[in-house]
């Protein structure tokens, strides 16, 4: 029963690998161009500016979660698309100065917390990627790492090939090895089952044989009666 689970344990743990694995290659591959890859809401984005330290440095990983536009306030940070032509539409992140409203429309002024004043170009909802409600430098760090692909195909991807296939060794191992252990204990099962029946047929034959002894001593106690009689 231990052995079953462990090895369903592996399976599942392969499986997660694997679907996570599927999931970065589609949303990588399937994301449209300009676009920020999402998931679940969620976006993954690295700083590469210095615009926002010291709270977020150079390399850091940061997450942005989808938020409606009338929920940002003054005081979040902000990930959206830039009207800056210097920044060509890319994504840029910084703390929200001033919200109003502009028709259906909001407008956010932003400010990076390294810059002493506020952007030129502002911020409108309808290119707001969400706010920033996470961060980690050194998945950041990993991250730029990754970005070369002979550094990604090292660290990653080998290392991932390596655990899945040692993984499917050993699946493969030990479902032989269950797979053994249940075939000798079906024989086993199959030799007590053989036994049993055999002392069953033994035990009606001897049952057989005595009640035809027992029959053929009342038979000769009756004629040995009659005999007694008629003399």
């Amino acid at each position: 029963m231990i052995k079953k689970t462990f090895l369903a344990l592996i399976n599942f743990l392969s499986l997660v690998i694997i679907a996570a694995a599927i999931a970065v290659l589609c949303m990588v591959v399937f994301t449209p161009s300009g676009k920020t890859p999402n998931i679940a809401g969620y976006s993954f984005l690295r700083i590469t500016t210095g615009s926002m330290e010291p709270t977020y440095g150079v390399d850091t990983m940061i997450v942005v979660k989808k938020t409606e536009p009338s929920e940002i306030k003054v005081g979040d940070v902000i990930s959206f698309y830039s009207s800056d032509p210097a920044l060509d539409g890319a994504v840029n992140t910084h703390r929200v100065t001033a919200v109003r409203r502009e028709g259906d429309q909001w407008v956010y002024t932003t400010r990076g917390d390294a810059n002493n004043v506020d952007d030129t170009y502002e911020a409108y909802s309808c290119y707001l990627v969400g706010k920033v409600v996470g961060s980690s430098v050194l998945i950041g760090k990993l991250s730029r790492l990754t970005a070369n692909p002979l550094i990604f195909i090292s660290i990653i991807l080998i290392p991932l090939a390596l655990i899945l296939i040692g993984n499917l060794v050993r699946t493969l191992r030990l479902a032989g090895k269950i797979a053994k252990e249940e075939e000798a204990k079906a024989v086993q099962e199959a030799i007590r089952e053989l036994r049993e029946k055999q002392a069953a047929q033994q035990k009606a034959v001897s049952d057989e044989r005595n009640e035809a002894e027992a029959f053929s001593g009342l038979t000769r106690e009756a004629d040995f009666s009659e005999n007694s009689g008629e003399k």
